[in-house]
């Protein structure tokens, strides 16, 4: 019985004396197999009712409609192919729901640390970044596009963007066509435009969601014809509360045969939330004067209402009722607008 006993032991203890010694260094991971792609959609849904003026017309519409192929080509490089749903309001289409390409670039990261470089039809610097902060695309354009001081939020070109170490900001910069995505370049001048955003205190316990942003757009309608204008804007977000103060100034001469047109706006946001999920309140005012040499011709809009959201992994949906009210003053000569918008969030 001794004997069997120091048997067992013995065999018990064999793999140990098989096992790799301590320290030595572990494989390497395989490398991933290239390409990789992955797809998927965003979609704005909407029903509007007009409250006040066009005899209370109604419809319902799609706002909004992507489908996102991205992947990756090989070790840090990427693409991206986004056509998008438009409806066209002119020509023989008039009407139709159109697709066209709102996304097509190649993106090289890490050519410097903590950066990337994209080439094609991308995002320019002012739009994507603020629409990360506020989630309420599908209510309708931001400020500066809404009031077409930014023609849309996807332009031709090449841009770069930079993130300082231990998140304290990021620079983005690129050249473009300056026509936006939905126009053809009309002559040999493009657009510079830069973002800088500032993290004052990013290690800070509630003031790590504080940012300040600033952006510059220099460019043309034509010879002799400048387009200028600037946006500041102080950004805090915090897993129960979002809120945006931004001002927008700048200059434009879009007729050659007058002097330029001097125009400037404020608008504010604020978004008070469970979190990402669950129920959350919203509010908005922009306030637009497009003309500084003219009296009473701006124009306000509030935006208020309740929204809930649902997320699933890569899932998230979102329910949104709201009130939009669009004051004119007397000299625009334009009815005044009230209309209850239910729209809903879909992407994955």
């Amino acid at each position: 019985m001794r004997l069997a006993f120091l048997a067992l032991v013995c065999l018990g203890a064999t793999p140990a004396w098989a096992q790799a010694p301590a320290n030595q260094t572990p494989a390497a991971p395989a490398e991933p197999q290239y390409p990789k792609i992955s797809v998927g959609t965003l979609s704005y849904f909407q029903y509007s009712v007009e409250l006040e003026n066009r005899d209370g017309f109604n419809a319902f519409d799609v706002t909004r409609g992507y489908i996102n192929i991205v992947g990756d080509i090989a070790k840090n490089v990427k693409f991206r192919i986004t056509p998008d749903v438009r409806r066209i309001t002119d020509g023989s289409l008039a009407g139709s729901l159109t697709f066209r390409l709102k996304f097509g670039f190649i993106e090289f990261d890490e050519l410097t640390p903590r950066s990337w470089v994209r080439f094609g039809l991308h995002q320019t610097p002012w739009l994507d970044f603020e629409e990360s902060i506020n989630r309420y695309r599908v209510q309708g354009p931001m400020f500066a596009e809404r009031e077409g001081i930014v023609p849309g939020s996807s332009d031709f070109g090449v841009g770069l963007l930079a993130r300082a170490p231990n998140n304290y900001g990021e620079i983005n910069v690129g050249v473009y066509n300056g026509e936006g995505f939905t126009r053809a370049e009309t002559d040999k001048r493009k657009s510079i435009q830069a973002r800088v955003t500032i993290r004052p205190m990013p290690q800070a316990k509630l003031a790590s969601g504080l940012r300040i942003s600033a952006f510059f757009d220099h460019g043309w309608t034509g010879k002799d014809r400048p387009k200028r204008h600037g946006i500041v804007m102080a950004s805090y977000e915090h897993p129960h509360f979002v809120g945006t103060a931004e001002w927008l100034a700048g200059t434009t001469r879009a007729n050659p045969l007058v002097a330029n047109t001097e125009f400037r706006g404020y608008s504010l946001f604020v978004e008070v939330r469970q979190g990402m999920q669950g129920w959350a309140g919203i509010a908005r005012f922009d306030s637009f004067d497009p003309d500084n040499r003219f009296a009473d011709d701006s124009r306000r809009r509030t935006i208020a209402g309740l929204a809930y959201w649902l997320r699933w992994s890569a899932v998230r949906i979102g329910f949104v009722l709201n009130d939009e009210d669009v004051r004119y003053d007397a000299a625009v000569n334009r009815p005044q607008e009230n209309r209850l918008l239910f729209q809903t969030h879909v992407q994955f």
